[in-house]
This record gives C-alpha cells, sequence and structure tokens, in this order.
C-alpha cells in the first residue's frame, strides 16, 4: 500500500482507540478505511503483474479518497500491451474492486447528511461504473481487431472525468444549455460542476450502454478519434451507466498502431453492425436533407489505394445499393436506405489500375442494437 494509505490508517485506528465519540462523518472514515484497504490489494495484484500504468491508477484513486474534493489527473503512462489473456485478467479485477468499493460505500450513504452524503454518493457511483468502463473497453477491442488495429487499455483514474460529466448532464438534462451541442461544455453555475467533469465534456459524447457507445462512435462520421485513432493504446472512458451519457479521450502514455495497410469500420468479418445510422450532431447527412440512413461504414487507405476508386455497397445477390457520399478522406459513405437485419454486406472498393479491395460484415440479428435506447443519439 502507498505511504498516504498506511497514514489515513494509523490516525483512523489511533482516533478509535482513544475512544473520541464519532464525528458526523465517521461512516465515511470507516467507508474510507475498508476502500483504502480494498485499493491495498488492488495495487498488490497490480504490482505483481507488472502493470504500471494500473498501479498508478490505484495511486490516485487513493488520493482521491482521501481528498473528495481534489481533481484526478490522469498519470500520464500506459502498460505495454500485456497480451489478450492477461487484459482480460486486469479488467475483471477493476471490475470486482469496483463493485466492492460501490458496495462499501452505498452502505455508508443512509447514515451521512450533507456534505458528507454527496461525497460517499459519487464515489460509490464512479466505482460502480468501473464494470461498465470494462465492458465498452472489451467491446472497443473486439471491434479494433477486425477494424485492424492495436487494442487499447483503460485509464482507470481517468475514467472519473467521464462519469462526472453524465452525472452532471443527467442532474441538468432540463437544461437548455445542455442541449445539443452545449453538452460539450459544463457550466460552473450550474450543479454537479466539476474541472474533471468539464475537461471530459471536450472528449467525444454518447448516451446509453458502454457498447452500444463505442459501437455509435466507430460507426460516425465525425466521432471516430480515438476508438478509431491507430496511435491510440489508452483511454480516458467514463460515463454515467447504465444509460446515461459517456465520454472518452485518449489518454496518455504509449502508442497504438495500424496491423494491415486498410482501416475499416466494420472491419472485414465483424458482425451485429446496425443497419441504420442517425443521430449524430452536427448531421452528416444534413447536406442530403436526411437525418436518417442506412449503416454508415469508412474506409482509410494507409498503403496501396486503388486509382480513382469507386466505392459500392453489395446485398448478398451482388445489387449494388445507393449511397451517400459523405466524406473522400478517409472514405465515409452511409447506405441511403436502411439494411437488412442479420445480412452480410459486402463494400467493394475498385480502382481504373484493376486493383480491388472487399470488406465484409454483417448487421444485427434485432430490431434494436444491444444496450441501445430508442432516443439514443450517434454522438455528440
Amino acid at each position: 500500500m502507498t505511504r498516504a494509505v498506511f497514514l489515513f490508517l494509523a490516525v483512523s485506528s489511533a482516533a478509535f482507540a482513544q475512544g473520541k465519540p464519532p464525528s458526523p462523518d465517521a461512516p465515511l472514515q470507516e467507508a474510507r478505511k475498508k476502500a483504502l484497504e480494498e485499493l491495498g490489494k488492488l495495487r498488490e495484484l497490480m504490482a505483481k503483474g507488472g502493470y504500471k500504468g494500473e498501479i498508478d491508477d490505484c495511486d490516485s484513486v487513493v488520493k482521491r479518497i482521501l481528498e473528495p474534493g481534489k481533481e484526478i489527473k490522469p498519470a500520464g503512462v500506459a502498460t505495454p500491451w500485456p497480451g489478450e489473456e492477461r487484459h482480460e485478467e486486469i479488467l475483471k479485477a477493476w471490475s470486482e474492486s469496483g463493485d466492492r468499493l460501490a458496495a462499501i460505500y452505498a452502505e455508508a450513504v443512509p447514515q451521512l447528511q450533507a456534505p458528507f452524503k454527496e461525497d460517499a454518493e459519487i464515489l460509490a457511483g464512479w466505482f460502480a461504473s468501473w464494470a461498465h468502463v470494462a465492458k465498452g473497453v472489451r467491446h472497443l477491442n473486439a471491434r479494433r481487431k477486425f477494424c485492424k488495429l492495436t487494442p487499447v487499455m483503460a485509464d482507470w483514474s481517468g475514467s472519473m472525468g467521464g462519469y462526472m460529466h453524465g452525472r452532471y448532464l443527467a442532474m441538468n438534462k432540463d437544461e437548455p444549455s445542455t442541449a445539443g451541442l452545449g453538452a460539450h461544455n459544463e457550466d460552473p453555475k450550474l450543479p454537479g460542476y466539476t474541472n474533471e467533469g468539464a475537461a471530459a465534456a471536450r472528449g467525444i459524447l454518447g448516451g446509453g450502454t458502454a457498447e452500444s457507445c463505442m459501437d455509435s462512435w466507430l460507426g460516425s462520421a465525425y466521432h471516430r478519434d480515438p476508438v478509431l485513432n491507430r496511435n491510440c493504446s489508452r483511454v480516458c472512458f467514463g460515463g454515467l451507466p447504465p444509460y446515461g451519457w459517456w465520454s472518452c479521450k485518449a489518454a496518455g502514455g504509449g502508442g497504438g498502431q495500424a496491423l494491415g495497410d486498410v482501416i475499416s469500420f466494420p472491419g472485414d468479418g465483424d458482425t451485429n453492425i446496425s443497419p441504420v445510422f442517425g443521430g449524430e450532431g452536427p448531421n452528416p447527412l444534413a447536406k442530403f436533407g436526411e437525418s436518417r440512413s442506412g449503416t454508415l461504414f469508412s474506409v482509410e487507405f494507409l498503403r496501396g489505394k486503388p486509382k480513382k476508386p469507386t466505392v459500392r455497397l453489395l446485398d448478398p445477390d451482388g445489387n449494388s445499393l445507393d449511397l451517400y457520399e459523405i466524406q473522400t478522406l478517409p472514405m465515409i459513405y452511409a447506405a441511403k436506405k436502411p439494411l437488412k437485419f442479420n445480412t452480410k454486406y459486402t463494400i467493394e472498393i475498385a480502382g481504373q489500375d484493376g486493383s480491388r479491395v472487399t470488406i465484409s460484415f454483417t448487421t444485427a440479428e434485432g430490431q434494436l442494437m444491444p444496450g441501445m435506447r430508442p432516443d439514443n443519439g450517434q454522438g455528440k
């Protein structure tokens, strides 16, 4: 455990031993004691694996527990990719620790009065969000594998900003200033404002579950950074589960890379892709007088781009579907009409030089993507 943890535990134990009457924040102090013990165990586990970034994350979380009103700043370090199996162990450890920490603070909440009660509520909610952060990062990596991009890891302490901004937007959902692109700002005069939340507001934003937000960003025109950024290896991803707003920004440290000459979303062979697109703000379909369309797809050539290419989207019978050309570099197109569910489609890019690239994907089985709400936006 860190020196700060040992000092806190020593002071708390001394106070209890002297038989002093409990202070108004005594339940919070007891929660802190238990939480620091839990984080000490998590830190030891991360240290055993040599996970430098996660060790520093533990220390940052400890600082936040000891000083609830103090801003957490992401450490800017990263653990080198440890492989899928060990990364899954990291996600599982943080998820389970988050659940235990959330339970510790949730137990204290009913025993507290303001302002201590709010401190406990915030920490309980943030810790409970860790399992959802893990789900989002796990889902993103599954998609990035098909996109031909290296995987990313979570900046756990950096998830605090996204959680706080999701909380701010929920608290001020009826405020005109939070509507549309106003969601990218926080007003210091409104309840729930924090510096961390304001910083997270400047990242890409989306509403729904952690997984559905990842899909909406990947399949968007203007919200693909950092989720489709080949240089990214670590993300500050956080939000308010289960259906609140989420934020994602590239975290410091490390670097990713492309694993092929072509980066695309959907990636070749990927499945469960939304057959529709819509709700992104700004609206990339506005110049066509539309707000919704079929699947939006993007293709970026790092090498070997076909000369004067023609882009087509083919159905299973080889029929070419009508497309909106949204952008040429990278190539971003959208089917004019919604695609069929549970159907395989092929993106074909053919050049006048005879070169040809094909990317196939399969649409989702249901009428609504898992975790999506009917009113969920693509991103802001």
